[in-house]
């Protein structure tokens, strides 16, 4: 595939024991694929995080990031699994981190159990989805679907659909026409009207 011009736009995606694994590398490698900087970030610090499936990734940085650092980010994507979700929503860091980049509109991303964090920190609202039962007692309209699109908030509802969400966080940051070439060139056209609910 040929390469992309540089966005430079920039996602943090956080990492914590438990990760769905097959949603964090989808988000990973397509965010990647359209060259916005992916920061992976462990909540514990730069260690091996276990997934659910007993896949380690190493988080290259930690989640303490300076002022600096924060104030350079385009938005947060955060992976599911059920045990993931629970560490993420355990840290503060994660939260505090959300609630900053809601507060300067800046792009808040979740999916399967995640949209939880979401609503722990207070930025879930409108239109959302997840992995079916998780939406029980979460603030917002939950939506039985693949991906759902509401402002600047994108949620998705599990496993099979990552792909589908990382190439709308693409499209949301780089436009559509980018996100149909990766997904063209994944042999995966990108199917919006469908599955994008605004």
């Amino acid at each position: 595939m040929d390469t992309m011009p540089a966005s430079q736009k920039t996602i943090l995606l956080p990492i914590a024991d438990g990760f769905e694994e097959m949603e964090f590398i989808a988000i990973a490698d397509i965010l990647r694929r359209a060259n916005i900087e992916v920061i992976i970030a462990g909540i514990e610090g730069k260690r091996p995080y276990k997934g659910a499936h007993d896949i380690e990734i190493i988080a290259p940085k930690s989640i303490a990031l300076s002022a600096q650092e924060i104030s350079t980010l385009d938005g947060i994507a955060l992976a599911g699994g059920y045990e993931g979700m629970q560490n993420l929503k355990k840290s503060q860091k994660v939260l505090t981190l959300l609630q900053t980049l809601h507060l300067h509109s800046k792009l808040i991303s979740a999916i399967c159990a995640s949209p939880i964090v979401l609503d722990s920190a207070g930025v879930l609202f409108g239109d959302f989805t997840c992995y079916p039962g998780c939406e029980q007692n979460l603030t917002g309209t939950y939506k039985q679907a693949s991906v759902v699109r509401h402002d600047n908030l994108i949620t998705a509802s599990g496993p099979a659909t990552a792909q589908l969400f990382a190439l709308e966080i693409v499209q949301y940051l780089l436009g559509q026409d980018i996100a149909k070439s990766i997904g063209d060139a994944l042999l995966m056209p990108l199917q919006t009207e469908p599955i994008i609910l605004r």
